[in-house]
């Protein structure tokens, strides 16, 4: 009786997997309302028209002329043609578009004319780059980063708090390192406004 039991149980156990499997596909064609296959886990190829959306996807995903939206993305976001990204939760790898929109954790690098993102481990490189916090470097014409910022590259750069500023202007409420730039403003800076440079008060 003993043994029938772990014979269903790993007969079930089994059929689960298999489902599991069969529900994620290798690749998928996604749009208003419809993905083909029916599926909200892709492993492998992803392409979207005006606006797909899918659970997660693992490997490289492409947006034309619309939105890619997923939860959860590991791996490479391409959309140059138009496109572009919302991921969620979390992403993981290097995102390519015109417009990065992403709410979740972000590990890697986000490339696009304005990046949009909440916390990143990695880089930002946008013309506009406006963001939570990132642990790693912002580097575009405009950098905005609500809380901490490690290193700002750009022509205008704002943090409320930074480690290391490199621009024109810099601006920042708490200044943990040193700034580089025309002009200089930190809070608690050895001078509030300094031209070329600027530091902690207790550097």
């Amino acid at each position: 009786m003993g043994f029938k039991k772990v014979l269903i149980t790993m007969f079930a156990a089994l059929s689960l997997s298999q489902a599991a499997i069969a529900n994620e596909v290798p690749a998928q064609f996604s749009t208003v309302g419809f993905n083909g296959p029916d599926s909200q886990d892709v492993n492998g190829f992803r392409f979207s028209l005006f606006h797909g959306q899918t659970e997660s996807v693992q490997g490289f995903d492409m947006a034309a002329l619309g939105l890619s939206e997923v939860d959860k993305l590991e791996g490479v976001s391409f959309n140059l043609l138009l496109g572009a990204s919302k991921v969620n939760k979390e992403f993981s790898g290097a995102s390519f578009s015109l417009f990065n929109w992403h709410l979740g954790q972000d590990t890697g690098f986000n490339m696009a004319i304005v990046n949009n993102t909440t916390q990143v481990k990695g880089v930002n490189f946008a013309i506009v780059n406006l963001s939570k916090s990132v642990a790693g470097a912002n580097i575009g014409l405009i950098n905005h980063t609500d809380r901490l910022s490690l290193m700002d590259f750009g022509v205008m750069n704002y943090a409320k708090t930074t480690k290391f500023q490199f621009g024109l202007f810099n601006v920042t409420e708490n200044l943990q390192g040193l700034q580089i730039g025309l002009l200089n403003y930190a809070e608690n800076g050895v001078v509030k406004i300094l031209p070329l440079i600027n530091f902690k008060h207790s550097f």
